[in-house]
């Protein structure tokens, strides 16, 4: 953004920042910050959008959602310890020069300074306290590093010198809005024209960055489950062999008087065989014969043990396999959409898979007991969305052929409300066999009888909503609500099947 294009932004949001308080703070991305803002007798939230990127510097009012990381980033942190709940009082540009300052305090605190410095192809933003202090920077460099130290006085970077042909035209301002007469634009037709040249811009370079990212580690994750379930196949083939050794040990119990200390084979009958043929068992000849007898015996308890604890541990790592097939399946689906419109559900899939795919595992919290615990009660946390119905987020609503009404989750958000919310034990489910997909529940009219054309329209919608829609023929699995069951432990939106299913053949060019 030029200097003069800043001068008039920063004009108009003079005149609705001050009086505003700080709320939330949230970094998109390296370059981007956006501060939520409330009060002010503005009557409603306001959102400044500060941008450093080389793309499009600048900062503006936007009305639009974008993407955070599920973890805030450094930066992000500073500026939400320091600014969150602080009141602004300014926002000043400095003359002939493209830096910005917003200042903002506390009740009883120091006043803070955002710092946005515009310079050249790649710009910056400091906090700073006082007007003594610095405390961070959101870019750092060997040219600047020593004047952005932290706990240092700031200084400006050299002024620019004036151009002796006096102000020049908001140039980016007439580029992007397209309007001669900016100055007789209002603040909201200024900021809102800007924020349609801007958005468009971001999304190219930016949109999906989060998104992409999640997306890579969830396909590492699922390569790491993969060689965790071949590990865990290997121990499974490996004590099974030790299965017969209880067998082994009858057999070496009936010849144990005759056998002596270091013998290290020993031919005995197998009394279980029809043939009584002769079987040899290898012994360790540093055991004596007591100790290699009670070691067969311990073999087979251990492996016994061993074979359900493997066969539980390989359910769990297919289960989570099969999740994050979905949540892959899913974010895949939201990035090939460019035009979309960010939602709180979009958020907190990216949270989600965040959760599932870090390697860092947060330790389970100790429980809390007496005052405490009831002190933890009394504090509910508020709820992270509101919304006017939230058995239907992530739910798409479809009137049946036969009066009948279909369900079909968007996401595994919805797919918990159907499941959860919507769905009654006879209710109809159907999914895509052995693949990501959407669940999808159909609902009969009351007092109809089941239409299979109806049965069929659902089938067709879970088969379009899955991984395998691009399938000549998709096989769909249906069955009753009641045969659903949520797993020990089950992430959002995740089923086990528990009795008799049916399963459709959909055919997708129909």
């Amino acid at each position: 953004m030029d200097d003069a294009s800043l001068e008039i932004m920063v004009a108009a949001l003079a005149k609705q920042l001050p009086g505003t308080f700080i709320t939330k703070v949230h970094q998109m991305t390296p370059y981007h910050l956006l501060l939520r803002l409330r009060g002010g007798g503005q009557g409603g939230e306001l959102r400044l959008l500060i941008s450093i990127a080389p793309q499009e510097p600048g900062l503006h009012l936007t009305s639009r959602r974008y993407l955070n990381p599920p973890r805030p980033l450094r930066f992000c942190a500073y500026l939400r310890h320091h600014l969150q709940g602080a009141k602004i009082s300014t926002i000043e540009k400095i003359k002939n020069d493209r830096i910005i300052i917003i200042r903002a305090a506390r009740r009883n605190e120091d006043e803070h300074q955002l710092i946005i410095e515009l310079l050249g192809k790649r710009g910056n933003a400091l906090l700073g306290r006082g007007e003594e202090m610095l405390i961070g920077a959101l870019m750092h460099d060997k040219n600047s590093a020593e004047r952005l130290k932290p706990g240092s006085p700031y200084r400006q970077p050299p002024a620019k010198a004036e151009d002796p042909a006096g102000p020049s035209s908001p140039t980016i301002l007439l580029k992007t809005i397209g309007l001669d007469n900016y100055l007789n634009l209002t603040n909201q037709e200024l900021q809102g024209g800007y924020d349609n040249w801007f958005f468009p811009l971001y999304q190219a370079h930016y949109g999906d960055i989060e998104t992409r990212r999640l997306c890579k580690s969830l396909k590492q994750y699922q390569r790491r489950l993969k060689k965790r379930a071949k590990k865990l196949q290997t121990e499974q083939t490996e004590k099974t062999k030790h299965l017969n050794d209880n067998r082994i040990g009858d057999l070496l119990k009936g010849e144990i008087h005759r056998i002596k200390r270091g013998t290290q084979k020993v031919s005995v009958t197998d009394y279980y065989s029809s043939d009584l043929e002769k079987v040899e068992i290898t012994l360790n000849p540093a055991l004596s014969p007591l100790a290699n007898l009670e070691k067969f015996y311990k073999n087979a308890k251990k492996a016994k043990r061993g074979i359900k604890l493997i066969e539980k541990r390989l359910q769990e790592t297919e289960q989570e396999r099969d999740y994050a097939a979905e949540l892959l399946f899913q974010l895949e689906e939201l990035s090939n959409d460019p035009d979309r419109t960010i939602s709180d559900e979009e958020q907190e899939l990216l949270e989600l898979a965040a959760e599932l795919t870090e390697k860092k595992r947060r330790l389970p919290q100790p429980p809390q007991t007496g005052k405490s615990k009831s002190k933890t009660k009394l504090k509910s946390k508020p709820e992270k969305h509101k919304t006017t119905d939230k058995k239907q987020r992530g739910v798409e609503k479809i009137s049946g052929i036969s009066g009948g009404i279909i369900y079909l989750g968007r996401n595994v958000i919805g797919n918990e409300n159907i499941y959860r919310h919507l769905g009654t034990p006879n209710d109809l489910w159907f999914h895509a066999h052995d693949c990501p997909g959407a669940h999808v529940l159909l609902k009969t009219a009351p007092g109809a009888a089941e239409c299979a054309k109806e049965q069929m329209q659902a089938a067709a919608l879970a088969a379009t909503n899955s991984k395998f829609n691009t399938e000549k023929v998709t096989a769909v699995t249906m069955t009753r609500v009641k045969h659903l069951r949520k797993p020990k432990g089950g992430r959002l939106g995740q089923l086990l099947l528990s009795g008799p299913i049916k399963t459709l053949q959909v055919n997708n060019h129909d």
